[in-house]
């Protein structure tokens, strides 16, 4: 197994730390330092313990985040069990929860994970990989949640909330520097500006230079330069009313390949290198974003304690791609640019009851219109070969309610459904100098109007230990191929239309906090049924690689996850978490194009194993604190391409980071060493088959630095 050295490294020190600290556990009562302290979560809309909830959910606070040096989702993606990330440039980030997601490339696709800031839907999955520069929480919901939250969540969501402006005046600034020169700064600044009335802006860059050498031209690739600012102000006229605007913008400029040639084969030949540091590309390696958006959360609490929530929105994201397809210093084929740009608008209006009552309640009403626009330029052999443009508009109408009758202080129920109205509309023209391959879409046109339910029951055994099932549904609908479309053969708007996606789900669990607070031990086993499942992936068609999104008849993934968190003394907190999954495509003849049957495949993005550990060590020194927080993360065996090909598999790796300082002047100050992937393992995060080649993505090399912190 990849990185075994460091799974066994990691193994000793933290079980050596839990020996060391294994009478304490027996014997202690809440610990003064660490804690199990409550975790408030909002996955059903209304703030409740996440003990309470019959969800399955990791979360991420302020603290933890730090703890792994956390600056985008990628840094946190080997540690949650059952969650696979992966992105290719700013425009292709997929992100799947038990092995349900996929990239939005494709603006007539989305995934099936959402992802929501501040209760706001990011359409696009080339927003997912936004800044956390100041976030409060992150919570990984798993499973379809298709009722309260209302997009397309068929695999599960994560919600992410930001840190709101302070009453009191406080800040921060943060730097760090690492290896292959990168500079990350990041700040804030909070306080009143009178009577209820506080703001806040924070700022965050991010720069590092390229760790792949182009031999073709010198450039260094895989470079990032981020730039990043949030303002918000909370007003509170009234203890009854709460209002926060926020605007938030980044721009990404990155010089970076989306592939690299994987073995000799196909055009590779003669320019395959084996070290995943080398390329030799010829043509233009680029991505740019720019996302921005404002919204404003209104939050209204009437005399009877019933709460009213609106949510109103709107976001832009605009993608520039560049790419050398072939990776070689010929010119096969190339592309650029490829550009994404997707503008939306959300309203969301709720009320909830005040919680804790005979009958807890959730209704609401949901809005979304998207509008996006995307270009595609491809060149073979220098020439153009595929010129295309279109646009394609979204709008989505839901009402939705969840209701939970406290039958008794131990058991709980809880039902809920959804309504949603979804259409997608828009064109698609594609411009050739082969004229079989021009085609032209004046109207394509899907709509669907689905319900989606969930039930749980939920039952306290004590005040400490709870067992849950829940049932339920979800689904995503249907869309448009309006990438390429690489075959000859005359196609009608019925020929690029797929069907949208259902899912049905079953999840049992339970939650527990034991030892007075000083461990807790949370875990689920489920059992998923897909019909219809988009399954996007890259075909040949002609000689010409094109991706095509297509329905699998049906497919199943059964697995489960646990965590456990133990505090054995007040200085050291250990965690640990493990995920299983087994996923299969029970029906998925007709594949692709040549008809082939891929029944009985691995589903992809779907790791049959993911396993993180963590020990925090916080160690009295001198007048503060020494930091010491090793984390270990296995990744097991993926198929990255549903057509489960030898070359496209990732048979395991292990990732171990760390972060070690030293805090003072009542945590005031600080100074940390961080480093991430120590061993330099080397592990795929992609791979296909591109016109017979080849072609891989590795995860990112051994990264380290060193960071300073003043709080004020």
């Amino acid at each position: 197994m990849a990185g075994s050295a460091a799974s066994v490294g990691i193994c000793v020190l933290l079980g050596s730390s839990a020996l060391m600290a294994g009478p304490a556990l027996a014997q202690t009562a809440q610990p003064t330092g660490f804690s199990t302290e409550d975790i408030v979560v909002t996955a059903r809309k209304r703030a409740e313990n996440i003990q309470d909830v019959p969800i399955s959910i990791t979360t991420f606070s302020t603290e933890q985040l730090d703890r792994v040096s956390a600056s985008s989702l990628k840094d946190i993606g080997s540690f949650v069990p059952n969650l696979h990330y992966s992105d290719r440039s700013s425009l292709q980030t997929e992100i799947t929860i038990r092995g349900v997601g996929g990239d939005s490339r494709n603006i007539g696709f989305e995934s099936g994970v959402g992802l929501y800031v501040d209760g706001v839907y990011a359409g696009r999955t080339s927003a997912y990989n936004l800044d956390l520069a100041d976030v409060a929480q992150i919570e990984v919901l798993r499973g379809p949640q298709g009722i309260l939250f209302g997009k397309n969540t068929t695999g599960g969501a994560l919600n992410i909330t930001t840190r709101r402006p302070s009453d009191t005046f406080e800040g921060e600034v943060r730097a760090s520097y690492g290896n292959y020169n990168a500079i990350r700064l990041k700040g804030h600044v909070s306080g009143p500006l009178s009577e209820g009335i506080s703001a806040k802006l924070t700022v965050a860059t991010w720069d590092r230079d390229g760790y792949l050498d182009n031999v073709f031209n010198g450039q260094k690739l895989q470079s990032e330069k981020r730039r990043a600012v949030m303002g918000q102000v909370r007003v509170q006229p009234s203890e009854a009313l709460d209002i926060l605007v926020s605007a938030d913008y980044t721009k990404d400029d990155q010089d970076t390949v989306l592939n690299q040639l994987g073995s000799n084969a196909g055009f590779g030949a003669g320019f395959y290198n084996p070290d995943r540091f080398i390329v030799n590309t010829n043509a233009q390696n680029s991505a740019e974003r720019d996302l921005w958006g404002i919204a404003v959360n209104a939050d209204y609490t009437l005399g009877s304690g019933h709460a009213i929530s609106s949510i109103t929105a709107y976001r832009d994201v605009a993608v520039t791609v560049f790419s050398d397809i072939d990776q070689t210093p010929r010119e096969v084929f190339r592309s650029g640019p490829f550009t994404d740009d997707a503008k939306q608008f959300t309203q969301e209006l709720r009320i909830a009851s005040p919680g804790a009552e005979l009958v807890d309640y959730v209704f609401g009403a949901y809005f979304y219109r998207q509008d996006a626009y995307a270009t595609r330029d491809i060149f073979q052999n220098g020439n153009p070969i595929f010129k295309t443009a279109g646009p394609i508009d979204t709008t989505s109408w839901a009402g939705f309610g969840n209701v939970t009758m406290n039958f008794t202080p131990k058991l709980a129920v809880s039902a809920g459904v959804r309504i949603t109205y979804e259409k997608k509309a828009g064109t698609y023209v594609q411009a050739s100098p082969v004229p079989p391959l021009n085609k032209n879409f004046p109207e394509l046109e899907i709509s669907t109007t689905e319900p989606t339910w969930t039930l749980a029951a939920n039952y306290k055994w004590s005040d400490d230990i709870s067992t849950y099932v829940t049932v339920g549904n979800g689904f995503k609908s249907g869309g448009f191929n309006v990438d390429p479309l690489a075959t000859p053969a005359p196609l009608s708007a019925a020929d690029i239309t797929f069907k949208p996606e259902f899912v049905t789900s079953i999840e049992g669990g339970f939650k527990s906090v034991l030892m007075d607070g000083a461990l807790r031990v949370n875990g689920s086993i489920f059992f998923s049924k897909f019909t219809d499942r988009q399954v996007p992936q890259f075909e040949t068609i002609g000689g010409i690689p094109t991706v095509i999104t297509r329905n699998a008849g049906k497919s199943e993934v059964f697995g489960f996850e646990a965590e456990v968190t133990a505090i054995p003394a007040d200085w050291l907190r250990l965690s640990a978490g493990i995920g299983y999954l087994d996923g299969t495509y029970t029906e998925f003849s007709g594949a692709n194009t040549g008809g082939a049957d891929f029944t009985g495949n691995g589903t992809e993005k779907t790791p049959d194993w993911t396993i993180n550990l963590g020990a925090d060590v916080d160690l009295p020194v001198g007048s503060g604190t020494l930091i010491f927080a090793p984390r270990f993360a296995y990744v097991g065996k993926t198929w990255l391409q549903p057509d489960n090909a030898a070359f496209n598999v990732e048979d395991g790796y292990a990732l171990l980071n760390l972060r070690a300082g030293y805090q003072f002047g009542g945590d005031r100050y600080g100074i940390y060493l961080w480093a991430r992937n120590i061993t330099d393992t080397q592990y795929k995060l992609f791979a296909r088959q591109f016109s017979r080649s080849d072609q891989v993505l590795f995860g990112e090399p051994r990264t380290f630095g060193i960071e300073g912190i003043l709080k004020f």
